[in-house]
């Protein structure tokens, strides 16, 4: 018995040397990153979270860049640039993403349109603005746009997320991770599991910047990461609720962004696509050739098409004139 408890004993202590060793390891490591990887933009307070603003160019009306889940600044880093030789552009980190902090709960629609509204008001940065909103960042500009319709002047919804699309393709409404790993995931992640490679995590666009890539890349190994991801998840189907049945933006210039190369381009997710579409009466459907969902503006050329669409509803806003279709 003597030895039975010393081996055990010998176990528990070695677990918990690991433990200790890999929740160092991964506090190091992300440390480290944080150095090599400042934030391009500025971290601004809103509230007791500080959320991450980037802010280029000069003109109106403001273009905010709105990612994808789980996308960062960083993805917009072949749009952005194009947009702000024509006018002011605006991309951020919803809370949890990229450089913002983790944020209160429920990361829920209506909690993300408050945050952001709230920061551009703290950057100073005034309406009106066009929407832009990619996958499900597509969620929240519709859902700020319905809270504070006399702040937007228009909006593009790049492959934007359709609130029943789950519904209608019979699948249960979550970001698509397992549950179970859900669960255990942010601790796995703080003792360092993710970043020894003992669980894959996902991986960057090898499409984007060697920089933004880099950057993609060692925020998927952040312990914020998993909790961001459980907190999304937690909240999902109340993002959707909040966002099923809002009203039309009426004759505000919209353009919907479809690759062709996308599961969204054809059958049921194609029509809630054309039913985005119709949330105004001025709107236009852009298909980018040979582009993939995340590649609309992960990949240099796709984001080339995608930036000229953002800049057609620019223009149209400052013009007064009708989206050519």
């Amino acid at each position: 018995m003597k030895w039975v408890l010393r081996i055990l004993l010998a176990l528990v202590a070695l677990i918990a040397a690991l433990v200790i060793a890999g929740c160092v390891y991964q506090s190091v490591s992300e440390g480290n990153d944080a150095r090599a990887y400042p934030p391009p933009g500025e971290m601004i307070s809103v509230g007791s979270t500080r959320l991450h603003l980037y802010c280029t160019g000069e003109g109106s009306p403001t273009v905010i860049l709105d990612a994808a889940f789980p996308a960062q600044v960083s993805n917009w880093a072949w749009v952005q640039p194009q947009i702000a030789r024509e006018t002011r552009v605006c991309s951020y980190d919803r809370a949890g993403h990229g450089w913002s902090d983790l944020g209160a709960p429920p990361r829920d629609a209506f909690r993300h349109t408050t945050e952001l509204r709230a920061l551009l008001g703290h950057a100073n940065v005034p309406g009106p603005y066009v929407l832009v909103g990619h996958s499900l960042g597509a969620l929240y500009a519709r859902a700020f746009a319905d809270r504070y319709p006399d702040e937007v002047a228009g909006m593009v919804l790049i492959e934007g997320t359709h609130p029943d699309a789950w519904k209608r393709q019979n699948l249960t409404e979550s970001v698509g991770a397992d549950p179970g790993m859900l669960a255990v995931a942010p601790l796995l992640a703080r003792i360092g599991f993710f970043r020894l490679g003992l669980f894959p995590v996902p991986a960057a666009d090898k499409d984007l910047p060697p920089q933004q890539f880099a950057e993609e890349e060692a925020y998927f190994k952040t312990t914020k990461y998993f909790e961001n991801l459980q907190a999304v998840n937690n909240s999902f189907s109340a993002a959707l609720e909040q966002v099923r049945g809002l009203a039309s933006i009426g004759n505000k210039p919209l353009a919907v962004v479809v690759g062709t190369a996308s599961e969204n381009y054809t059958g049921v997710p194609r029509e809630l696509q054309d039913e985005l579409l119709r949330l105004s009466a001025n709107s236009v459907f852009v298909p980018v050739e040979g582009a993939t969902h995340s590649g609309l503006v992960d990949n240099e050329q796709s984001a080339d098409d995608t930036a000229k669409a953002i800049l057609s509803v620019v223009e149209a806003v400052r013009t007064g004139q009708l989206l050519v279709h």
